[in-house]
């Protein structure tokens, strides 16, 4: 099939498609060769692209000690974000893509009594790290998940909110990682993405790891995502918050 007919594809057929993977039974790769495109790869892409954006490449774990910079506290403003967040006390939190467990620690205090953090990573070494500061922090309420690109590995309706800061865009399968979130989240869950602004020129970060609130609209529509709002009082980033 061609690129040109890819890109024609009417977007009721892109959202068939969607729909179909997510109301699948199994969280595996599927033949969709209309769900994904490709692009000559730019710096610090991957030449895939979904709903006309290129998907970023991950961070590897060998980059894990920039996520635990001291800058993040006044780039990100953690104490400012976590207050906007669906969270509260006994509820169950996936924090995905979760890295060194950055968030995780500074979460999981916030959802005691009775509440956990189960912090999901694709990447073994980043499991190896997430355990080893959680042992520091003597955190008890944080879980470790070792998860693929194309299964969350969460049980259905076991989360009340899932988490993305700086991730849902380097998802290399976002349909079917998006379908296994939105089944694993319990009646009424949300999906808080965090994204660093691509509206913003002056947010000094690579284009690729940017997204604006109209491209995250546009593929949660497509995931069978509803947007609830969008929050932009963050210095760098906007929180965009999505239901089932």
């Amino acid at each position: 099939m061609s690129k040109r007919y890819l890109r024609c594809f009417s977007c009721f057929s892109h959202l068939a498609i969607a729909l179909a993977l997510l109301g699948s039974t199994a969280c595996t790769a599927a033949d969709s060769p209309l769900a994904y495109g490709k692009v000559a790869t730019s710096a610090g892409g991957t030449g895939k692209t979904f709903a006309g954006r290129e998907i970023a490449q991950v961070m590897s774990w060998h980059g894990a000690a920039w996520l635990e910079r001291a800058e993040r506290n006044t780039e990100e403003r953690p104490d400012l974000l976590l207050p906007l967040l669906p969270i509260r006390p006994g509820m169950v939190v996936a924090d995905v893509g979760a890295g060194s467990g950055y968030y995780s620690r500074r979460i999981a205090p916030r959802l005691a009594p009775g509440g956990r953090v189960i912090a999901v990573d694709v990447q073994p070494e980043m499991i190896t790290l997430l355990k080893k500061q959680i042992a520091e922090a003597k955190i008890p309420n944080i879980d470790t998940l070792l998860a693929t690109e194309t299964d969350c590995k969460l049980p259905a309706e076991s989360i009340d909110v899932a988490l993305f800061v700086d991730v849902y865009h380097e998802l290399l399968y976002p349909i079917e990682t998006m379908g296994c979130i939105r089944r694993a989240l319990k009646s009424g869950g949300q999906i808080a993405l965090v994204e660093f602004r691509a509206e913003d020129a002056s947010v000094p970060i690579k284009p690729q790891h940017k997204m604006s609130e109209a491209q995250i609209k546009k593929e949660a529509a497509l995931l069978g995502l509803q947007w609830v709002t969008t929050i932009s009082s963050l210095p760098w980033q906007h929180l965009v918050l999505l239901k089932k």
